[in-house]
């Protein structure tokens, strides 16, 4: 009796199972088929979409910025607020390092100006004990701006705002408040022609700060002009800052040019203390030069000095 019990049970079981298969199987034929159907659904919209005037999709981008927008302001807002702080803080650390900076520079001016009293004390008391003139007073200056740039490969000039009329002329020499830019060549009512100190027209008598060797700052059309016409056993060394020496009775002496940077093949390169691409706004210096003695006294000078000569040789051949 328990025997046909546990076979009719495992038949029905087997029969449950073929059901829950066939079921599965139904559901299964059932997805797929409507998955499809949707598929086939979306592809047709998006055909007819395509073909069709996108204006109701352009209204329903619209339609969805404009809501979107209040919750990207929303967003945007916190990222904003974030740069605005950093860009705040590094502000604060540039302005530190600027602090920083300025009371460095700041200790290294009062050095040199106790350095410039007190070597101006010591310049007064030897000129006094030598009976010497006092010093010329400082040029007078007339600032100008630079209004064109006539700068090329072949010539390398600067036109300012100030000419004749403003006293303006030829040869005077242009700074600004590194050093020395160039000197004028041309003149005109209300303007006037630089030529600059790296043109290759460019000759200007200097001075070495460090050895007092005496050259001529020779432009080459480069950043960089060379010295020349050094003495045979020059003194300089890289460093050494390079001045006017005046000794062509036009530029004023002691202004500031640049300082030697290399000496090798091409010659003693200096680099000069203007920034060229910083060239504003100059000054024209009013530089009032040692009158030459004339000519015609030194002329009567010779001619009595060689009559005195020439006198003497008569008298001594007349007592041969």
């Amino acid at each position: 009796m328990s025997v046909f019990l546990a076979r009719d049970t495992a038949l029905r079981i087997v029969h449950a199972r073929g059901r829950v298969l066939r079921l599965f199987t139904l559901l299964r034929t059932l997805f797929e088929r409507f998955a499809l159907t949707l598929l086939l659904v979306l592809a047709a919209g998006l055909l007819v979409l395509s073909k069709a005037d996108l204006k109701l999709v352009r209204t329903l981008e619209e339609v969805v910025a404009d809501g979107m927008a209040p919750v990207m302001a929303l967003v945007r807002e916190p990222v904003v607020a974030a740069r605005r702080v950093a860009e705040r803080f590094g502000r604060f650390l540039a302005v530190y390092e600027e602090n920083a900076r300025l009371r460095e520079e700041n200790r290294r001016l009062l050095e040199w100006r106790a350095r410039a009293v007190r070597l101006e004390v010591e310049n007064r008391g030897l000129r006094e004990m030598l009976a010497m003139s006092a010093p010329e007073a400082a040029p007078r200056r007339t600032v100008a701006r630079i209004v064109a740039d006539a700068g090329g490969p072949f010539v390398q000039t600067r036109l300012i705002d100030a000419g004749s009329r403003r006293g303006v002329r030829e040869g005077m020499a242009v700074v600004d408040e590194r050093g020395m830019v160039g000197r004028v060549v041309q003149v005109g009512e209300e303007s006037a022609r630089v030529l600059l100190l790296t043109d290759f027209n460019s000759r200007i008598p200097v001075v070495v700060a460090g050895s007092r060797d005496q050259a001529l700052l020779v432009g080459d059309n480069t950043p960089y002009p060379k010295l020349r016409f050094l003495p045979l056993s020059p003194g300089f060394r890289l460093g050494d800052r390079v001045l006017t020496s005046g000794a062509d009775g036009l530029l004023p002496p002691g202004l500031p040019v640049g300082e030697i940077t290399a000496a090798g093949e091409h010659g003693i390169t200096v680099t000069l203390h203007v920034d060229w691409r910083r060239l504003d706004e100059v000054a024209v210096l009013d530089y009032r030069p040692v009158p030459l003695p004339p000519a015609d006294g030194l002329l009567a000078g010779q001619q009595a000095e060689h009559a005195g000569t020439g006198g003497a040789g008569h008298e001594l051949a007349a007592d041969r």
